[in-house]
């Protein structure tokens, strides 16, 4: 198993790493964030840990110690530099894939670093905040460490077809060079459109028939124009369209309406709302919002759709 260098572990961004280890901040004030101190003998009752996210480095109040991760991870573990990394080398396991982003300059925005499943609390937490049950997560993502301006990040990833990621959390996306859509296959006649991963993971969980009766799932990853993908489409016995309620969504929408007699669009399910996430996570408060039945279409043998609530 591959080791991971002092250079490496002190470019991990600390927050993340707390927060991978299931410790998260009292509060935020603009790039510092506040905990109780997860060292002992220090305060419990009030957040005297401070990190500086721009910095990357830690300072505790009330003993005036500072440092990086490496210093903080030693205390944590009560263990020599030595045997740090071996400690370590479980939560960064070893590299599967290494893909860049790149600037107009050339040099990586992004650079993806390793992926492995789901086990931060961290992205459990953004999960949970986006109604999404870790179990359907895991079926389609996984956790991925990334590099961006010579800091260590991690958050959910999803691959296309391509080769390329899909890299998300609460605060950032980035898309990891080669772009392009996701298909699922289901071996199913129907097929159901979105155009993020959020959007299908939350599709899968209000499906209430088992996974294998799932239509096929089409993941555009990007706000791709209709006829970017009436050819992979057009051959479904029925297209079920889950897109969100802009304009790119609207105009994709009225043109699969109009190119193909079997698209059915079910954007009046979460009407109000930005998107099918958005309104499961918060379905009845959009403004003007008014409760209506779901119209499922008028088809011979319809595949299962999510019931409205």
């Amino acid at each position: 198993m591959e080791q991971i260098s002092f250079e490496q572990l002190n470019r991990i961004d600390l927050v993340d790493f707390l927060a991978t280890i299931g410790i998260q901040p009292k509060k935020r004030k603009d790039h510092r964030y506040y905990y109780l101190s997860p060292l002992a003998g220090h305060p419990i009752h009030r957040p005297t840990f401070i990190v500086d996210r721009h910095r990357n480095r830690w300072r505790e109040t009330s003993t005036r110690q500072t440092g990086v991760l490496a210093d903080l991870a030693v205390r944590l573990y009560d263990c020599t530099i030595g045997e740090l990394t071996g400690i370590l080398r479980s939560t960064l396991p070893p590299v599967q894939q290494i893909h860049a982003t790149k600037g107009s300059n050339g040099i990586p925005l992004v650079a993806l670093h390793q992926t492995h499943s789901i086990r931060s609390t961290y992205l459990e937490r953004f999960l949970w905040e986006r109604r999404i049950p870790l179990l359907v997560a895991r079926q389609y993502c996984l956790e991925a460490w990334y590099h961006r301006k010579d800091q260590l990040y991690h958050a959910l990833a999803f691959r296309n077809d391509a080769g390329g990621w899909e890299l998300f959390d609460s605060n950032r996306h980035y898309r990891v060079a080669p772009g392009g859509p996701t298909l699922i296959s289901h071996q199913s006649a129907s097929v159901a459109i979105f155009r993020h991963v959020l959007d299908q993971l939350s599709y899968v969980a209000l499906f209430s028939d088992p996974i294998h009766q799932l239509p096929d799932l089409l993941i555009l990853n990007a706000p791709i124009p209709f006829p970017a993908v009436q050819a992979m489409i057009q051959s479904y016995r029925h297209i079920h369209l889950f897109l969100p309620n802009d304009a790119t969504g609207i105009a994709f929408s009225i043109q699969a309406a109009q190119s193909l007699t079997n698209c059915y669009d079910h954007r009046s399910l979460y009407e109000g709302y930005p998107t099918l996430n958005d309104w499961n996570c918060r379905i009845g408060t959009a403004p003007g919002y008014r409760i209506a039945p779901y119209p499922l279409p008028p088809l011979p043998n319809p595949p299962p759709m999510p019931n409205s609530r």
